[in-house]
């Protein structure tokens, strides 16, 4: 049966420049450009305002569905870091969300291509390294039922039972790392996960999911946050998320 494959993507802003040992005040200063995928080999002497494609449609004709994630039906929402160095080369290429090993392998190599096709970003009239992310959702069109934001809520309410109800953080945890599978800017899911790892002793993760949620904004809510004061993990969580 053909199946119907859709590719999202949205580039998310730039969430870090690298080389800045200045002030707070400086750097609201700093009149900041981030980096632009130009499709060109050898672009950085390109320093002019050009229409030039974008890195998703880019994506979209360079990376496809592999044929075992549609034979198996898997699906979710890649997301992928990378740094635009000064010269137009990515660096740091770092899968933040993993849909397969197959799809992780398919997007890196796409972007291993693009080296050389950036103009950097700037601060000022320098140019600078800066860290850029996608998000790629792989989704298979015409299954049943089928929304991711349904099936993470799915798994959000399965871990939530099993931390809170049956005492249970492993079991937990594998419902949270299949939600994020499908919305990994979740926030919720985020502080949650962060909170079940905490509980099995991961700090390292669970200070990661938290720092990640407060890179993402943080949260709209101080009320959700109170809801888990009780639990051990709660003031290093605050003391990440809301610093």
């Amino acid at each position: 049966m053909k199946r119907t494959i859709v590719f999202l993507m949205c580039m998310i802003a730039t969430i870090l420049t690298f080389g800045q040992n200045r002030t707070q005040n400086l750097l609201q200063e700093i009149q900041c450009t981030p980096p632009q995928f130009t499709g060109i080999n050898n672009a950085v002497p390109i320093l002019v305002e050009n229409k030039f494609p974008s890195i998703e449609q880019y994506l979209i004709d360079k990376v496809g569905y592999p044929e075992e994630d549609v034979r198996l039906l898997t699906q979710g929402t890649e997301v992928v870091s990378f740094t635009v160095t000064p010269t137009g080369n990515l660096a740091d290429i770092t899968i933040i969300n993993s849909v397969s090993n197959s799809i992780d392998l398919a997007v890196i190599n796409a972007l291993k291509q693009t080296n050389g096709m950036w103009k950097p970003g700037f601060n000022d009239d320098k140019p600078s390294a800066m860290e850029k992310e996608i998000s790629m959702v792989f989704k298979i069109e015409d299954l049943a039922n089928n929304d991711f934001r349904d099936i993470a809520k799915h798994f959000y309410a399965d871990g939530s039972r099993a931390l809170f109800n049956k005492s249970n953080p492993k079991k937990a945890l594998r419902s949270f790392d299949n939600g994020m599978v499908y919305l990994p800017n979740d926030k919720a899911l985020l502080v949650l996960r962060g909170l079940t790892r905490f509980e099995l002793g991961n700090k390292e993760g669970a200070l990661r999911d938290w720092t990640r949620v407060k890179t993402l904004g943080g949260m709209e809510s101080k009320e959700y946050l109170e809801n888990f004061n009780s639990m051990k993990g709660y003031a290093e969580m605050i003391n990440v998320i809301e610093k």
